[in-house]
């Protein structure tokens, strides 16, 4: 199988099993602050997954030698999912789909948390970034990743300033201590 279709099945199987652990969190008695974001997320994601997928099956943008690239697209790819289920572990119910804050809502600031606010979304972003090398096309890595990060910037923003409103100096102090996405950077 060549890898450019196997990365294709691994993410793609990767989508389907996320979504079922992420979307049979309900918000339940959560108050529901999600300004779209969750469809933002949900469709510039897919735009940026289907353009790069047709991106990689063309010849324009094509890596030489594609394998070592591939390669280490499938390593980095893993390296991303485990992140990013390790956070939503670690979240535990405070893990929603949809920017929700729990009536006994607390802020989580151990494990991954300790480091970064988001590591489940930094977790996805590196495994956005594996699949995209593994997909052999330096354009599905720029597409890719622009639109990715831009989607999961605007929906950071919502979740912090709902978070923000709701659990006040908690989580103003939590994030004078953290950064967003790279630990000690951003």
């Amino acid at each position: 199988m060549e890898l450019r279709n196997l990365a294709v099945a691994v993410f793609v199987l990767w989508l389907l099993i996320d979504g079922m652990v992420v979307f049979r969190r309900k918000s339940g008695t959560a108050e529901n602050r999600d300004r779209f974001s969750l469809w933002v997320i949900m469709a510039g994601n897919l735009l940026a997954w289907v353009v790069g997928i047709w991106l990689a099956y063309k010849q324009i943008g094509a890596i030489r030698p594609a394998e070592p690239a591939q390669v280490v697209g499938l390593v980095v790819l893993g390296i991303g999912i485990a992140i990013r289920s390790i956070a939503i572990a670690q979240l535990g119910r405070f893990h929603t789909p949809n920017v929700a804050v729990l009536a006994d809502h607390e802020v989580m600031d151990t494990g991954l948390y300790r480091h970064i606010r988001h590591p489940s979304y930094l977790g996805a972003l590196i495994a956005f970034l594996g699949f995209s090398l593994a997909l052999g096309n330096w354009l599905s890595v720029l597409v890719i990743m622009l639109l990715s990060i831009a989607v999961y910037l605007f929906r950071i923003h919502e979740e912090e300033a709902a978070l923000g409103a709701a659990l006040g100096e908690r989580y103003a102090s939590y994030c004078r201590r953290t950064k967003r996405l790279i630990p000690g950077i951003y």
